[in-house]
């Protein structure tokens, strides 16, 4: 089993892809060597499929996964069924979250079960930001609290946490990561830091996620949300 499973899935990221595993390698693998790269391919349309079929018969440490398209949430939840390794850490592949503090939070697994990461400066249009803010709000309202970016593709955890959130959450969440983030941060029995993780914009291409496709995905969280089994806030 390795000691550390990280979960990237990509859609259309034909210009970030291969960069986003070579600083995956430079930051992370030179700190944890047993590890293990699982990109998730989220039935991308451009050269995705390709670029990842060459990067795993380049470096043994990359898993390939294909899915249909089925968004961002079933893509990290797959990648995460398939993980092995006894952490997590779940990213995006379009480079935005800097990894450059890895070594230093890795240490700070030995204190705590879950790093939960919050993007600064945030470089996002101001309708993604308007739907992180009401996000935050509505896992307030769910949880009794939340987290400062509940949504920030920079979550570093014990592989247990999220095997007790998914549990809880209704299947095909649209949200696992947010909901992972309220989750952990509500039990009592594990300890959870929140940590400052550099951000900036993507250095290729634009975001999928237009406004239309927001709309769609807002709604189908909030039904992720009033769904979402709490529970005790300890373990159950």
């Amino acid at each position: 089993m390795p000691a550390l499973s990280v979960v990237l899935p990509a859609y259309n990221e034909q210009s970030n892809l291969a960069d986003a595993v070579e600083e995956v390698l430079k930051h992370i693998a030179s700190v944890v060597s047993d590890l293990e790269i699982i990109v998730v391919d989220d039935g991308s349309t451009d050269q995705t499929r390709k670029i990842l079929a060459a990067l795993a018969s380049r470096h043994p440490q990359v898993v390939p996964l294909h899915q249909a398209n089925s968004g961002h949430g079933q893509a990290l939840s797959n990648g995460v069924n398939r993980a092995s390794g006894g952490h997590l850490l779940l990213l995006d592949s379009d480079r935005q979250v800097s990894l450059e503090n890895f070594a230093v939070h890795w240490r700070m697994m030995s204190d705590y079960d879950v790093l939960l990461g919050c993007r600064w400066p945030r470089r996002d249009p101001v309708h993604r930001m308007f739907v992180s803010k009401a996000l935050r709000l509505l896992l307030a309202a769910k949880f009794g609290l939340a987290a400062k970016d509940a949504n920030a593709p920079y979550k570093l955890l014990a592989h247990g946490v999220w095997d007790e959130a998914i549990g809880r959450m209704r299947s095909g969440s649209v949200i696992p990561s947010a909901l992972l983030a309220a989750r952990a941060l509500q039990r009592t029995d594990i300890r959870v830091l929140q940590v400052t993780v550099g951000y900036s914009e993507r250095p290729h291409g634009s975001s999928t996620l237009n406004l239309r496709r927001l709309a769609r995905l807002s709604a189908k969280a909030v039904a992720d949300i009033f769904f979402f089994r709490t529970g005790s806030s300890g373990h159950a």
